[in-house]
């Protein structure tokens, strides 16, 4: 079958192929003929090919090929000496060097002064059975510099991982001064008049992960970073592409979406040509970074994940979170165990702050455990010379002032309990009033001659030098081996500063990226040596929740600021790339920040949308809201198996103006029972609630509707309705007209 495409750049080229006749099944196929790839995932596909001259481009990437058609890769036709076609080729490693005048990922320093490579294929892959493909590159001026591109396939969510490796075949050493992971080229949008939209995720401390859209335009190039050394609360490794409906195009539903796996300093920049054409780079910031490759080393950059969906940012939203579930069930066991749920935790600290006494905290346990908490936490304040946030950090041993017998039975009274045990570490700083810095004020990041600047009262310890983690790694598993240990509540609560690498005979500014290794290589071991003990990561809240750590540890804390109104938008905006079961939501007093009284049960509805933690001060709470906190946890064990496991789309995003109010719904998979949240944080203008229609339900199947409203012990509507009907009609909360703070649990359960 001859089949013809348009084909260029300003101006349209015919190019047509033939088609081969076979099918293509999911997975890595090379064209019998052709120097192309296709990489098959479920629904989409994504090809690349090298040109005639070498150069590896991507060919396709968009909705799943049926047969593998004759794709050739080639350079775009040559307009004008102005537009160099390699800087237009949507090559899959962008190299500093020749006519590219767009985003670049890899520059790099060679012995003999040239700073520029020419990356061309040299007819080397490999492909492995479990969809994974290397595709070789040599330096086309020096074959002994060799990058290999790395591709893995995730063919039930539709997303494509890329990384490459640089080596050093020369010798002499090499010089890296950027090494960014990887370049997508989505197509153009239907029309060249058609609108491209970008979704991006920002914030700051307590506002964590607001969702933000800006329209691309050509010439702009949006960048979107941390240069803070980890992740950071103001903006998130994560970007969503779509095409806004037009006239032109009203149906289309397209949406190309990724996402970072890295913890340290990142940036992703997104821009477009007057033509359409955009391009996606992304990977390790190259502010201040370096790193030197001697003779025979090599240099592997961070995972860049990406994926294709027609079902819109609903689509985005399920795939990357199932993408992200998908890795940490294969690394971290914990996770592994069948019908293994991250547990209802309670923490300390809003009860107590500094001021803990194992007496305090014996009395909380003791009233944590009848109201089926199954994870007691201690947090801040258990260690040291810590009475505040001014001293005592890095000195990782029980304080014998609140803890006369050590932290041991505590640990054991709480397991008597029935409840898992936790502790508060902070691993990466220290105080510099602290017995640590006064024995080692050499391993913290500094400068010769320079004030060390401190934020909260702490710097940041080098964990590029091996006698830093030797430490931490010796107090930390000290202590869950002495103590018995069940969780870490793992903070980190400034950015870094002053990083660089004394006495040290490589380049300095790979301390760069020592932060973030250093910091993987502690989990990592901990995880292996106690296999059963769970991690959160936690940055003053949603500091470093990438996709990177995510894929290491159980769960993440999604911010410090609980105030349940404030945590929809938060969570709104992080439920795009975590998974339901990582992010956690704690049910705290009715926020001290302002005179609203909120209840009880629109905070417990809130955290219900993912993993549940309370942190109330049980001391001040009535009986009444004791039991009806009991209640609630009662029923949230009940749909657990929904809200952390399922997917978490949201029918109503929040508002801020008007009637403000929000509806998610939480299905599982097999589309058997759902969970709807409704809230209606004000209600300025009195009017009904308007119907909320349900998604992804089985049209013709019945589900039974239980509505919760006010009380976790009475129902307050049970009916049956067909998935049509709840989809296309939807339902009625008449509960929640005409009054601010209201909310209602509905679970949906097919008969």
């Amino acid at each position: 079958m001859l089949r013809c495409v348009l084909s260029g750049l300003a101006t349209s080229t015919l190019v047509c192929s033939l088609l081969v006749s076979a099918a293509l099944d999911t997975g890595i196929h090379k064209h019998p003929d052709l120097d192309t790839w296709f990489l098959v995932t479920d629904k989409s596909t994504y090809v690349i090919g090298a040109t005639a001259e070498g150069y590896v481009c991507n060919v396709y990437w968009g909705s799943r090929l049926e047969h593998m058609d004759n794709l050739n890769a080639t350079l775009p036709a040559y307009t004008s000496s102005q537009n160099p076609p390699i800087t237009y080729a949507t090559e899959e490693l962008p190299a500093f060097g020749g006519l590219r005048y767009r985003e670049n990922l890899l520059d790099v320093e060679l012995p003999d002064g040239v700073r520029e490579l020419n990356l061309l294929y040299n007819g080397k892959t490999n492909t492995t059975g479990d969809n994974h493909l290397d595709v070789e590159l040599v330096d086309g001026n020096r074959t002994d510099l060799t990058v290999t591109l790395h591709y893995e396939l995730d063919i039930e969510n539709d997303i494509i991982r890329r990384s490459y490796t640089i080596r050093n075949g020369l010798k002499k050493r090499v010089n890296l001064s950027r090494a960014q992971s990887a370049a997508w080229h989505p197509p153009t949008a239907l029309g060249v008049d058609d609108t491209r939209e970008l979704l991006t995720v920002a914030g700051e401390w307590g506002n964590e992960a607001q969702t933000q859209r800006t329209i691309l335009r050509p010439g702009l190039t949006h960048v979107i970073q941390s240069k803070r050394g980890h992740t950071a609360h103001q903006s998130y490794p994560f970007f969503a592409l779509r095409q806004v409906p037009s006239d032109l195009s009203p149906a289309s539903n397209e949406v190309y979406f990724g996402a970072l796996a890295w913890s340290g300093s990142w940036e992703i920049t997104v821009d477009m040509n007057i033509y359409g054409y955009s391009r996606i780079t992304g990977g390790i910031h190259h502010h201040d970074f370096g790193w030197t490759l001697e003779p025979g080393e090599s240099f592997t950059v961070p995972e860049f994940a990406a994926g294709y969906t027609q079902d819109g940012i609903p689509g985005a939203r399920k795939l990357l979170p199932r993408h992200v579930r998908k890795y940490q069930l294969k690394n971290v066991k914990t996770q592994q165990k069948k019908d293994m749920y991250n547990p209802v935790l309670y923490n300390s600290w809003e009860a107590l702050t500094f001021n803990i006494t194992y007496d305090k905290q014996i009395a909380l346990a003791d009233k944590a455990a009848p109201m089926g908490i199954e994870l007691f936490a201690v947090d801040d304040g258990w260690f040291g010379a810590r009475d505040n946030d001014s001293a005592g950090l890095g000195d990782w041993f029980v304080s014998k002032k609140k803890f006369p017998e050590g932290m041991k039975p505590l640990a054991d009274h709480v397991h008597k309990l029935g409840m898992k045990f936790g502790l508060w570490f902070e691993p990466e700083a220290v105080n510099p009033d602290s017995d640590l810095y006064r024995e080692h004020p050499d391993w913290v990041f500094f400068y010769d001659g320079i004030p060390r600047y401190t934020g909260r009262n702490q710097l940041q310890l080098n964990l590029g030098l091996k006698e830093v983690r030797e430490y931490l790694y010796d107090r930390l598993s000290t202590l869950i081996r002495e103590v018995g240990i069940d969780y870490i509540k793992w903070d980190m609560n400034r950015p870094f500063a002053e990083v660089t690498m004394h006495h040290y005979k490589r380049n300095p500014r790979e301390a760069w990226v020592h932060i973030v290794t250093g910091f993987y290589s502690i989990v990592d071991r901990l995880k292996k040596e106690f296999p059963e003990l769970l991690i959160e990561t936690c940055s003053s809240g949603g500091g470093r929740m990438d996709i990177g750590i995510l894929q290491k540890v159980d769960n993440a804390w999604t911010s410090d600021n609980t105030r349940p109104d404030a945590r929809l938008f938060i969570q709104h905006g992080a439920s795009l790339f975590l998974p339901p079961r990582i992010m956690y939501g704690w049910v705290t007093d009715s926020p001290s920040d302002s005179q609203i009284d909120i209840p009880l049960s629109f905070r417990f509805h809130v955290s219900y949308m993912g993993g549940l933690g309370i942190g109330s001060n049980l001391n001040t709470m009535t009986e009444q809201e004791i039991k009806e906190a009991t209640g609630w946890i009662k029923l949230y064990k009940q749909i657990r198996h929904i809200m952390q496991n399922g997917d978490l789309d949201w029918l109503v995003n929040p508002s801020r103006v008007g009637d403000l109010i929000a509806a998610t719904q939480t299905t599982t998979q097999d589309q058997s029972e759902a969970v709807v949240l409704a809230f209606r944080y004000n209600s300025v203008f009195s009017n009904a609630l308007n119907p909320i229609r349900l998604r992804y339900l089985e049209p013709s199947a019945i589900y039974r509707v239980l509505v919760y409203e006010e009380d976790p012990e009475i129902v307050a509507e049970d009916y049956d309705m067909s998935g049509a009907l709840l989809m296309n009609k939807g339902i009625s909360l008449d509960g929640l007209n005409n009054i601010m703070f209201r909310s209602a649990v509905v679970w949906v359960q097919k008969k």
